[in-house]
């Protein structure tokens, strides 16, 4: 003989049922986008990379900066130029996710924006042992080459940046260091501008645009097998960890920027 279903048992079930249903909605609603549309299953990593235009990137990544600082506009001059010659997966990655580079990371001074946010872009459409040695790349020519580049201010002087803040010829100067405050502050120095005038946020907006530019070329390069490390470390990194490197000394340094970008040189740390 079949029990008989009460009430309470009918209404117990169909709570459960849409119970269910919601959840199986949401479910879905979290692996489609809002088109309906099944995702599609992501890229395998490393990306698919497509030779860029340089100076298209210089172009992009100048005008991004004002649109969300020296990390965003490395990293997002980059990427909207993979989006436009790519298209998926590039068009899926937010590139607000680098607003938090701006100013040396939150403006800590640290590790300029424009590097953070180009190592970024590369990280994405290269192996971890062939990006380090690209980003490596990167960071030495980062510390020899004065900013900004002779083409950002010949851009800038005609009017070819897609925005024009400023025509200025501006001061040209290396930081000897990765560093945003060293940056910063050696320019601001050497050009007699302070870091808060219009004229430093355009000198680090045309840089972003240079080593946007400069990451792109070396992307090209590695695409095609052409890509060469060529940076030499100082000779203070190797003098100094001739000891720092050794059982001499009681701090290790595993660095490869000029030591006195910081540092003088003296040995009175050792007494």
């Amino acid at each position: 003989m079949k029990s008989q279903i009460t009430r309470k048992d009918f209404l117990t079930t169909a709570v459960r049922s849409a119970a269910a249903v919601s959840v199986g909605a949401v479910g879905v609603s979290l692996l489609t986008p809002s088109g309906g549309q099944a995702a599609t299953t992501p890229a395998t990593w490393p990306w698919p990379y497509k030779r860029l235009d340089p100076e298209d990137v210089r172009k992009r990544a100048h005008k991004f900066y004002y649109e969300g600082g020296c990390a965003y506009g490395a990293f997002n001059g980059v990427v909207a130029a993979l989006v436009d010659a790519v298209g998926e997966p590039f068009n899926r990655v937010p590139p607000q996710m680098m607003y938090y580079g701006g100013g040396g990371a939150a403006g800590w001074g640290t590790l300029c924006g424009a590097v953070n946010g180009s190592a970024a872009a590369i990280s994405l459409v290269v192996d971890r042992s062939n990006a380090s040695a690209i980003v490596g790349e990167l960071l030495g020519w980062y510390t020899t080459t004065p900013f900004p580049s002779d083409i950002s201010n010949d851009y800038a002087r005609a009017h070819v940046f897609f925005v024009n803040k400023s025509d200025k010829i501006l001061k040209q100067n290396a930081s000897g260091s990765p560093l945003c405050h060293t940056s910063v502050s050696l320019w601001c120095s050497e050009s007699g501008y302070k870091a808060s005038s219009a004229e430093r946020a355009e000198r680090c907006a045309r840089l972003t645009g240079d080593v946007a530019a400069k990451a792109v070329q070396m992307l090209n390069d590695f695409s095609t097998g052409v890509f060469k490390a060529t940076f030499v470390a100082p000779r203070s990194v190797p003098g100094c960890q001739g000891c720092h490197d050794s059982a001499i000394g009681n701090v290790v340094a595993s660095v490869k920027m000029d030591c006195q970008s910081c540092h003088q040189e003296n040995f009175q740390h050792l007494y």
